[in-house]
């Protein structure tokens, strides 16, 4: 799998990237499984995750997350159905540093709903100890949907490379 963070000068071009698929395990009942996907990528001020899930009427508790660590240190952004949000930076919660919004919508593949995340990119390398110049090859990223079954890049507590 190759999971890049291309580098924008001004907003992100979402369709512009890659797009992720994000599984659930072989052991979830193929009739619990939910499809979902997700993308990332940087400007010089933000580090932005985007996440959707195709589900109608999503639990307010489940949750996007989008999760990055790096030097044994994390980044841990989400929202909730619900709206609610968070960002926790080596676990500890963080004000101020994540702008985030809900977006729904149907297209060909069905119903959708998901969530854009928005991290302070000097929060998030100066937490991860990373090289904001060249973040490839230090930084590992997952992107999961949870609540009730999980979908995720990698499963839960592992990290993608990004290269």
């Amino acid at each position: 799998m190759r999971l890049t963070m291309p580098r924008f000068a001004g907003e992100p071009q979402f369709d512009r990237l890659p797009v992720q698929i994000l599984r659930c395990s072989a052991d979830t009942p193929p009739n619990d499984r939910i499809y979902a996907q997700g993308q990332i990528c940087r400007t010089d001020g933000q580090v932005f995750a985007r996440i959707w899930t195709f589900e109608s009427a999503p639990a307010p508790q489940v949750c996007l997350v989008a999760a990055f660590a790096a030097n044994g240190r994390t980044v841990e952004a989400r929202a909730a159905a619900g709206g609610e949000t968070a960002l926790l930076l080596n676990g500890v919660p963080a004000e101020g540093k994540l702008t985030a919004y809900l977006f729904s919508g149907e297209d060909l593949q069905g119903v959708f709903w998901g969530a854009v995340l928005a991290i302070d990119a000097a929060a998030f390398f100066e937490t991860l100890g990373a090289d904001p110049a060249h973040p490839e090859g230090a930084i590992g990223a997952n992107l999961l949907r949870i609540g009730g079954s999980v979908s995720a890049l990698a499963p839960q507590g592992a990290y993608v490379p990004i290269e």
